[in-house]
Parts: C-alpha cells; sequence; structure tokens
C-alpha cells in the first residue's frame, strides 16, 4: 500500500510539472522562431507576445530576461540588456539553450547570420535543455 501511495504521488507531481515545463517550451522555442525570422526588430504581434512570455510566471527567470531584451531589440540589443544577456549566458544555473539564446542575441546585428540561424535551429531540435 506504501508503494502504491508514493508511485500515485510521483504520478501526480509529475502531472503537475508537465504544464510548466511545456509553457517553458513554448516559450523558448517561440523565441527562438522570432529571432530566426527577425529582420531588424520584432513585429507588433511579436512584441506583444513577448510581453506575456516577459511577465509569466510559468517561466523560468532567464526566459524573462531574454523575452524582455528581444522585446527591445532595435537592430541590436540595448546596452543595459546586453550586460543581462551577458551575465545569463555566464550562467550556471540557466538551462543551455537560454545561454545560448543569449548569446546569439549579444552578437545580433539587425538579423541573425547563417551560423546563429544554424545554431537556433539546433536549439529548437533539442528541446528546452
Amino acid at each position: 500500500m506504501k508503494k502504491l501511495t508514493q508511485g500515485l504521488m510521483i504520478s501526480l507531481l509529475l502531472l503537475l510539472a508537465a504544464p510548466a515545463a511545456q509553457a517553458a517550451d513554448a516559450a523558448m522555442n517561440t523565441m527562438v522562431n522570432i529571432v530566426i525570422h527577425l529582420n531588424h526588430f520584432p513585429s507588433d504581434e511579436e512584441i506583444a507576445t513577448l510581453k506575456d512570455i516577459s511577465e509569466s510566471q510559468t517561466v523560468s527567470p532567464g526566459e524573462r530576461t531574454l523575452a524582455g531584451a528581444l522585446m527591445r531589440l532595435k537592430h541590436t540589443v540595448t546596452d543595459e540588456d546586453a550586460a543581462e544577456l551577458k551575465a545569463l549566458e555566464a550562467d550556471d544555473s540557466a538551462s543551455e539553450n537560454e545561454r545560448k539564446l543569449a548569446g546569439i542575441l549579444v552578437n545580433i546585428a539587425h538579423h541573425p547570420d547563417e551560423e546563429q540561424k544554424k545554431e537556433l535551429q539546433m536549439i529548437l531540435m533539442s528541446g528546452s535543455q
């Protein structure tokens, strides 16, 4: 009986954690797709989506930082955002994909180059890590 109860508790915890993980994957995938198609700055619709991500409590602090920086990007990230992105890129507690996207955003000029697009595609293929 004790093992059954423990099994049910673990299953319940996994079910409760799954939506948060899916939200994080969705947020990262959304941001990566925006960057892949970026042309100087995000569209008004993309900015609204990024604002939602930056204010969401279901994504990580790193994803909120990324969404905010991308939302304010005009040809390049702001100096303030560049400093935050560099800190995120060096943060071992951030996910690998958060660090990669931070590095790409710091170095982007107007739109991603071909190498950056390859890195972004790799992030999409890897899921949220």
